[in-house]
């Protein structure tokens, strides 16, 4: 699904990736790539490197600089909301992105060890675990 913005007589295609969706809201704001960077605390290069596809995935943090100064949500942003969420280790992967969360922010925002984490991609926690952890995974109905 491509994400659509309308104006009157123009349609602005918002894209379905995090490069497309950062030029998009970039734009929105009428601001040049300097622009952006220094709001958002990251140099000119790394930001058209994001815009342009160039190099590996976006790092949470930086997503997060963006979100703020863009005034988007991370999860929009991150395209985020094509995740899975099959699984109960899916659905915390999800909510740590949506929340612009590191996976150390993540544990300590849980209350668990960051390898606890990783052990529930193997197996699942027991239900009074996932009771505690419901709440952070709330931001998944929010939006």
């Amino acid at each position: 699904m491509v994400h659509r913005a309308i104006n009157q007589d123009t349609e602005i295609v918002i894209g379905n990736t995090p490069s497309e969706r950062i030029r998009w809201a970039r734009m929105q704001k009428g601001w040049m790539i300097k622009t952006l960077a220094a709001k958002a605390g990251i140099t000119p290069t790394s930001l058209s490197h994001i815009e342009n596809k160039v190099g590996a995935s976006i790092e949470i943090t930086t997503l997060r600089k963006l979100s703020t100064a863009l005034e988007q949500p991370v999860w929009f942003l991150g395209c985020f909301e094509h995740m899975p969420e099959d699984t109960f280790s899916q659905r915390l992967e999800k909510a740590r992105c949506y929340h612009g969360h590191t996976k150390l922010e993540t544990a300590k925002a849980i209350g668990v060890h960051v390898r606890v984490i990783f052990n529930w991609k193997v197996k699942e926690p027991c239900a009074s675990v996932k009771t505690n952890v419901f709440p952070y995974l709330q931001i998944l109905q929010q939006i």
